[in-house]
């Protein structure tokens, strides 16, 4: 379980900081939670060493109570360094570059600059950082074998035989397992998407999708396995962008 951490004071940002966490990562409730934290209480740094699991932050710098960077100072003091911090603000000169290296932020946001963009692209490199152990496992010829998520591009049915073939970004895998089955222990992770029923892609890894066409493109391959059912679906997923009309 993955915990992402509003310390935000606005209600009107931490609804903003929500959507885009579902625009993201969709409706994956057995993959992460939202906590919101409105202002600092005596009790709020027991409360956030109790929480079980990953925790990605997103902090504003100006919270009644406690600062954002006093509170990114108490969690690194506490000695949690794995963590991923976030910080939005409206003044994004206040923060040395010394105190972001020593806090290790992982990224400084202004509010009011393109900030729903920036923020998506820092909770999908956070949440890669913080599941980047999870990988697709299966037995194959007496051998066991490990794809990180993060490496998927996509997986296709072979259209002649039961086999699949794992596509990652620097080969291609035929394994003895219908898409299904695959989709079953892919399921709980929110980047995959079945964009056909002979397909299965990485939201993460997708670099532009042509709807007319029906093409999904990666860094280096294409795949024209979008169904026209699928569509929507997956322009509401990727939330617009990375989309051609």
């Amino acid at each position: 379980m993955v915990n992402f951490i509003l310390y935000e004071d606005s209600k009107e940002f931490r609804r903003m900081y929500s959507d885009i966490i579902f625009k993201v990562l969709g409706d994956a409730t057995d993959a992460y939670r939202i906590i919101e934290i409105p202002k600092y209480t005596n009790s709020t740094m027991c409360s956030l060493k109790n929480i079980v699991g990953k925790k990605i932050f997103i902090i504003d710098i100006e919270v009644p109570g406690k600062s954002g960077l006093d509170l990114a100072r108490d969690i690194r003091n506490s000695g949690d360094w794995s963590s991923q911090l976030i910080i939005v603000t409206s003044h994004d000169k206040m923060i040395s570059w010394n105190f972001h290296k020593r806090m290790l932020m992982l990224d400084l946001i202004s509010k009011f600059y393109e900030c729903e963009e920036n923020l998506k692209e820092s909770i999908k490199l956070a949440f890669e950082i913080q599941t980047s152990e999870e990988a697709f496992k299966f037995h194959q010829g007496g051998e066991i074998y490990r794809i990180p998520y993060q490496d998927i591009m996509y997986i296709e049915k072979n259209p002649e035989s039961y086999c699949s073939t794992i596509v990652t970004k620097e080969r291609e895998i035929e394994i003895s397992q219908d898409l299904s089955t695959i989709m079953n222990q892919l399921g709980t992770d929110p980047r995959f998407f079945r964009s056909h029923r002979s397909c299965i892609i990485n939201t993460f890894n997708v670099k532009n999708i042509d709807l007319v066409a029906g093409v999904i493109k990666f860094e280096n391959r294409e795949t024209y396995l979008l169904s026209r059912s699928k569509k929507k679906e997956l322009k509401e997923k990727m939330c617009g962008d990375k989309l051609k009309v």
